[in-house]
């Protein structure tokens, strides 16, 4: 017996598509300095779930062909806005122990470090931006919240000589480099991506001075040098909030001003470990570990976190510093004290937070015009999101600036010795992040402190040194995160600043310390989001599936709208199952806080092509039936098929291009088909679509069990032989 299977065709074929934001603002070359990056700030605060922020002004079309409009991509960070401790514990605010080493100490971060990317909806007017997900951070417009515009390339390449960087921090926006590439970013030899020194701004120098300083905060300038900037915030609000802008105190990650009379700036800071800051104290250097065994405490092996401590203040006498130690009248002067600005304190970047590195306090001075450091600048941020390689022999750099020098290498005037005031502390490194689904392989990076300012003195014809003052501490080491990769990674601490002052020879760093080391090997996870495109039927569905590669946020969905920007969401979940389509329909994939959307496009044909399908209104057989499998597609443009069939006992074959097939065995038979036009192929798969009957065999009792459509067939007991009845017992021509 022959049964006939039908065979149709039809194409269905897919493949995975970019979407449609990312690399927007296509290929970047840079061959010279560059700013590529349009900055605003939050006007009102700002919370989780919000999806628009208020700016001072949304165009952001600095350094872009155009304003900003939907599709485009911003960063959301805030700088500053922590709070600090700044207790009494007796005494008026002009009583000298009325401040401590615990002042500047962070008690809550609030919103600082909080930042994220996210797409442009919409721009309803200049001061508001709509945004494509909800926010998913607060935000107080207060602590200097910076919005940046940041450019969506297709590929980047930095040649040699090529610096991209970004604006200097002015106290409200800059210090901050973003970029985002969906294919390579190529860092080739002479190039570089540096934001060094554009980060917090170091404290400046002044001319007032008094002997005997020893507070923490002060408003009063002749008290001691000016802070460093920090998270905290910057001078203004020193001196609004926390009892004044100069002196020794380290104001969360910014160096400490050198109290007077002359000693020297502390060092900014930024990663390290925060329970490894002691009085400031940074790094000493081992080589003068007899010098250092004369303070009390001891700072013998100090290898604390943050930036390095300020040098000690004014002496007059020349004596033995290996000997004498710190704060003895012998000293003269100001007795050689050690009220050097206190280095700044590592922050904390467990909860996932993010800063600029702190800048360096200035060393005291009173010369005048004045010859004291000036602090040195913090390192800003360089963010990289990207979905491609980040490789080329380049350079990617945040370090701190140096701090400043008291005096200059140029000749003093008659009878006059220059550089008679403390040096600067410097800047804390920076961070560097680099999101990326590639790999970073082949760069170096990186988010080194600066270095204290030295006191460089000089004598004029016919005079002669008569003192020395305190050199400025180290910048602490940086922040670096990768995704993936194995490229050089370095956050040294700035090393101290010396004095060249034959008093103190046998002690250059004469009180200064290096500051602390960083954290340079650090991760950072990401994810992309794919999904294939489909072709189907008219008046078809079809299930769409999307993948997320990577890891995702807890509690990340993946939500489904008609539109690039916009629209409507027409699903929630995975995988999303169109309604039925008459027309070609592209989709798009949100899965908030990815900061962009995914199209997919199902593309509806009138099915004259490819697919495989079969159906038989009876596919149950005897033993040595054969079914017939005939292209009758008409019409159709398969040019080979294939079954394959595999039974109970797991055996499988596979016929090419077959007519008929016939089934010699009882059994249950899996079907599968598989079609190809040369190009596109299908397969089609049944389970038991076709079962197979044994012959029938006579019963004991005469009964037999007969397949359908059977010929007649003889009975006999179980004897065998004759008939039972000597006659011929015929079944049904048809069951």
């Amino acid at each position: 017996m022959k049964k006939i299977i039908s065979l149709s065709f039809l194409t269905f074929f897919s493949f995975t598509i970019l979407n449609a934001q990312r690399g927007k603002d296509g290929a970047k070359t840079v061959t010279a300095t560059e700013v590529v990056n349009a900055y605003t700030s939050l006007t009102a605060n700002a919370n989780t779930g919000n999806t628009f922020i208020s700016v001072t002004n949304s165009s952001l079309s600095n350094n872009f062909s155009g304003n900003l409009s939907a599709g485009d991509l911003i960063m959301i960070i805030q700088v500053q806005g922590v709070s600090v401790e700044d207790t009494v514990s007796s005494g008026s605010v002009f009583d000298d122990s009325r401040f401590h080493s615990t002042w500047g100490r962070i008690l809550n971060y609030n919103n600082c470090g909080n930042y994220e990317f996210i797409q442009v909806e919409s721009i309803p007017n200049s001061t508001t931006i709509n945004l494509d997900c909800p926010l998913s951070f607060d935000y107080t417009s207060s602590g200097n919240v910076v919005v940046i515009r940041v450019p969506r390339y297709t590929d980047l390449t930095v040649n040699n000589g090529g610096i991209l960087t970004a604006d200097t921090w002015n106290g409200t926006t800059g210090g901050i480099l973003a970029i985002e590439v969906n294919g390579i970013t190529a860092i080739n030899t002479g190039g570089a991506i540096d934001v060094s020194s554009l980060g917090f701004r170091g404290g400046q120098p002044e001319i007032n001075s008094v002997f005997g300083g020893n507070r923490f905060a002060s408003t009063n300038s002749g008290e001691g040098g000016e802070k460093g900037e920090g998270i905290v915030g910057d001078w203004i609000f020193y001196d609004s909030n926390l009892h004044g802008r100069y002196c020794r105190g380290a104001a969360a990650n910014a160096g400490g001003g050198g109290t007077a009379h002359n000693a020297g700036g502390g060092g900014g800071s930024n990663a390290g470990n925060p329970l490894n800051w002691s009085e400031g104290a940074g790094v000493s250097d081992p080589t003068y570990n007899a010098a250092w065994g004369l303070e009390s405490p001891s700072l013998v092996g100090a290898n604390n976190s943050g930036g390095g401590r300020g040098g000690y203040s004014h002496t007059s006498s020349d004596e033995n510093e290996l000997t004498q130690g710190p704060g003895n009248a012998a000293w003269g002067g100001d007795s050689r004290r050690q009220m050097g600005g206190l280095g700044g304190r590592p922050l904390d970047y467990s909860t996932g937070k993010i800063f600029m590195g702190g800048a360096g306090g200035a060393g005291d001075g009173n010369s005048n015009p004045t010859e004291a450091g000036a602090g040195g600048n913090g390192a800003g941020i360089i963010f990289i999101s990207s979905y491609g390689n980040v490789t080329g022999a380049g350079n990617i750099t945040a370090n701190g600036q140096n701090g400043g020098n008291s005096g200059t290498t140029a000749g003093a005037p008659f009878n006059t010795v220059t550089g008679k005031d403390a040096g600067g502390g410097a800047g804390a490194g920076g961070t560097i992040i680099i999101k990326t689904t590639g790999t970073v392989s082949g760069i170096t990076i990186d988010v080194n402190g600066g270095e204290g300012g030295d006191q460089i003195m000089i004598e004029g014809l016919f005079a002669n040194i008569g003192e020395a003052e305190g050199p400025g501490g180290g910048g602490g080491g940086g922040y670096i995160a990768i995704t993936s990769g194995t490229p050089t990674r370095n956050a040294t601490g700035g090393v101290n600043g010396t004095t060249d002052s034959p008093f103190i020879s046998n002690f250059p760093p004469n009180g200064a310390t290096s500051g602390g080391v960083g954290m340079p090997n650090e991760s950072i996870p990401t994810f992309d989001v794919s999904v294939n495109n489909d072709v189907i039927c008219e008046n078809t569905t079809s299930t769409l599936t999307a993948t997320i590669n990577g890891t995702a946020p807890i509690g990340a969905t993946i939500e489904w709208y008609d539109a690039a920007t916009g629209g409507n969401l027409v699903f929630t979940g995975n995988p999303f199952t169109t309604p039925s389509l008459t027309t070609t329909t592209t989709y798009f994939i949100r899965v908030c806080p990815a900061p962009y959307r995914v199209p997919v496009t199902v593309t509806v044909n009138t099915c004259s092509a490819i697919s495989a399908s079969f159906s038989s209104t009876d596919s149950t057989l005897c033993a040595t039936d054969c079914i017939n499998f005939t292209d009758l597609s008409s019409g159709g443009t398969a040019t080979s098929w294939s079954w394959i069939f595999q039974g109970a006992n797991t055996t499988t074959s596979t016929q090419q291009n077959p007519t008929n097939i016939c089934y010699n065995s009882a059994g249950n038979f899996n079907v599968s088909l598989v079609v190809s036009d040369g190009v596109n192929s299908d397969s089609l798969y049944m389970a038991n679509f076709i079962t197979v009957t044994a012959l029938p065999n006579s019963g004991a009792d005469g009964t037999a069990t007969l397949c359908a459509n059977a010929t007649p067939i003889n009975l006999f007991d179980s004897l065998g032989g004759n008939p039972d009845t000597g006659g011929t017992w015929s079944g049904p021509s048809a069951l």
